[in-house]
């Protein structure tokens, strides 16, 4: 069987229990520290990991390494890759550095791939909360974790541990949205897919859910759905994404004077 990619939410952070998106790149509530080491537990192909790739916010790294401890004590590290952070231009979505990950994570994390300024969400960067950038890093992502299996041995299992809203954006999958609700994921919910073609050319690398995974998942599969379906269910994780995009305008508005009237 072709490698499978397992991606998971991290598990519960400070911002999700306080609803506080201005604390800067949050770490794991004690609730959160539970639910890793239950998604740990229950993860029944740790022997098949051949590859940890995880988003580098606190949050997703901790999941990471309480979880899938075994898997770091054989030998593997977790791979942090900035595309995989999540689209909002918030505190709560906004990293830490590169020394301050590897003072706190070494020998755990391998920061490779990660650019030095990864965490700007400056105008100009990669990063900003627009629709065509989140698509462009989420194809990145792609590519970079198809590389990735086509190394891997059949059976192979990649962890991908990233955020509720990038997950949609990074499997093409929008299944479970509804208006008011931005992402499927629930903290560590985990739903695995496969390439469509592992070692074509396929300048997307797309993805598609496996049957277990989607029988599992309680949501309709999408790749069933009719266009307009999947055009609909899109809509709503646009719709956030433009929300973050009008939220970041107002944060990076240049402050000007207000504009003075005379009466003569």
């Amino acid at each position: 069987m072709a490698p499978v990619i397992d991606v998971v939410r991290h598990a519960q952070a400070w911002h999700n229990t306080t609803g506080d998106t201005w604390i800067r790149d949050p770490d794991l509530t004690t609730e959160g520290e539970k639910e890793a080491f239950i998604l740990g537990l229950s993860y029944t192909h740790m022997d098949q990991v051949s590859h940890i790739v995880s988003s580098p916010m606190w949050c997703a790294v901790r999941t990471c390494v309480i979880a899938f401890e075994s898997a770091l004590l054989a030998g593997k590290k977790v791979v942090l890759l900035g595309e995989l952070q999540e689209t909002g231009p918030r505190p709560s979505d906004t990293g830490s550095s590169r020394e301050t990950l590897e003072r706190e994570f070494r020998p755990q994390v391998d920061i490779s791939n990660l650019e030095r300024d990864w965490f700007s969400k400056r105008q100009g960067s990669k990063y900003e909360p627009d629709l065509a950038l989140i698509e462009e890093r989420a194809r990145e992502a792609r590519v970079f974790l198809r590389e990735l299996a086509q190394k891997a041995t059949d059976n192979a299992h990649i962890i991908v541990m990233s955020h509720g809203g990038f997950l949609h954006f990074l499997t093409e999958d929008f299944s479970g949205l509804r208006e008011w609700r931005f992402s499927c994921y629930g903290n560590t919910k985990m739903r695995s897919f496969q390439f469509v073609d592992l070692h074509g050319k396929d300048l997307d690398a797309k993805m598609v859910e496996t049957e277990e995974s989607c029988k599992s998942s309680g949501w309709p599969c999408f790749k069933d759905m009719s266009e307009d379906e999947k055009k609909l269910l899109k809509s709503y994780a646009v719709a956030r994404v433009n929300w973050q995009k009008e939220d970041y305008d107002n944060m990076t508005k240049p402050n000007r004077p207000p504009v003075q009237t005379h009466v003569f």
